[in-house]
């Protein structure tokens, strides 16, 4: 018998989802390039070869309004909440592939209810590698089975599966409460 000690959550896809909102010609340059980072730097040196004549500054400016354009919570605070208050002893992360730049909009929206947040940048690893999931489970200290893993992305969810991590694929109108329920 195993017990869920940490719930992690992608973000986009689960947690928040895209709007669409017109985006110009650079930001809409710079907003294909988030995702699978494994650091700002990496992301700012793309950026650049895409677009010439852009500082680092102005780089980081643009992404976070795009961030803060583009995504609205899809999975409400509210169900965060009822969830924390009903499994007081489960951790809930996020765990992303993104820039660290969306650590701000993480943190207006979730901060009060998460533990951790795992971004890809910070981290230096990307789903659905297995040392991306190896270094929540150590910093977290916990056995594969004592997690459980939400993902829009197959292979997000088929690379926690293969470190035996307990994962559900999200799906559009998947109530996601009552899939964890199926594991607590």
């Amino acid at each position: 018998m195993f017990m869920i000690k940490v719930i992690a959550f992608d973000l986009v896809g689960v947690l928040v989802k895209e709007i669409d909102f017109p985006l110009g010609e650079t930001e809409a340059k710079i907003e294909r390039l988030f995702g699978p980072n494994k650091s700002d730097d990496e992301f700012i040196c793309e950026v650049k070869e895409n677009i010439l004549d852009i500082s680092s500054n102005e780089i980081i400016q643009i992404t976070k309004h795009i961030i803060n354009s583009i995504y609205t919570n899809k999975f409400t605070s509210k169900d965060l909440i009822e969830l924390k208050n009903k499994y007081k002893n489960i951790k809930l992360v996020v765990a992303t592939n993104h820039v660290s730049f969306i650590q701000e909009y993480i943190s207006d929206h979730f901060s009060n209810i998460l533990d951790n947040i795992y971004i890809s940048a910070n981290i230096h690893e990307i789903k659905p590698k297995a040392e991306f999931y190896n270094k929540i489970l150590e910093d977290l200290n916990i056995a594969p089975n004592e997690m459980l893993f939400l993902d829009d992305s197959t292979k997000n969810v088929e690379g926690a599966k293969a470190c035996g991590i307990h994962t559900i694929h999200v799906t559009k109108d998947m109530d996601i409460l009552k899939e964890i329920e199926k594991f607590i």
